[in-house]
């Protein structure tokens, strides 16, 4: 009968269990966006990564302490992260738009979107590691 919560002690990559999805989109430039940002983050000393191809599970995950944080850009929809999102607030986390650089909730759009949710510290850091994405899902 315990609250989830995330994992509050993740306070940098270095700390960080990072669940990232990629998604099925193949484009050269998309790939080597994604490729390069696991990089940065594994040169950052990122304590441990995994691959999930659900946003809501990923979410959930995060909710619940079991992952520190939840990367992706370019999850499918509204319809993805929606139910997450409640659930990562509610254990006292943040889900911010992984394209803004100022930590700026994220805003369901239709179309692809991007995200980052965990603890403030931890997405704070994972967002700078990773940079600000670049590639645009319209325009390819």
């Amino acid at each position: 009968n315990q609250p989830v919560r995330i994992d509050s002690d993740a306070a940098s990559v270095e700390d960080c269990l990072l669940v990232n999805n990629i998604g099925h989109y193949r484009h050269d430039d998309f790939v080597d966006e994604s490729a390069d940002r696991v990089k940065k983050w594994l040169r950052a000393g990122l304590r441990g990564y995994r691959a999930s191809g659900s946003a809501a599970q990923n979410l959930a995950h995060v909710a619940s302490g079991q992952v520190s944080c939840y990367y992706e850009h370019g999850y499918g929809g509204p319809w993805d992260v929606c139910a997450g999102m409640v659930l990562v607030r509610e254990a006292g986390g943040v889900v911010w738009d992984a394209r803004e650089e100022d930590g700026s909730d994220l805003k369901m759009r239709f179309g692809k979107g991007s995200v980052c949710a965990g603890g403030k510290r931890v997405v704070e850091d994972v967002l700078r590691v990773a940079g600000k994405p670049t590639f645009n899902f319209s325009k390819s």
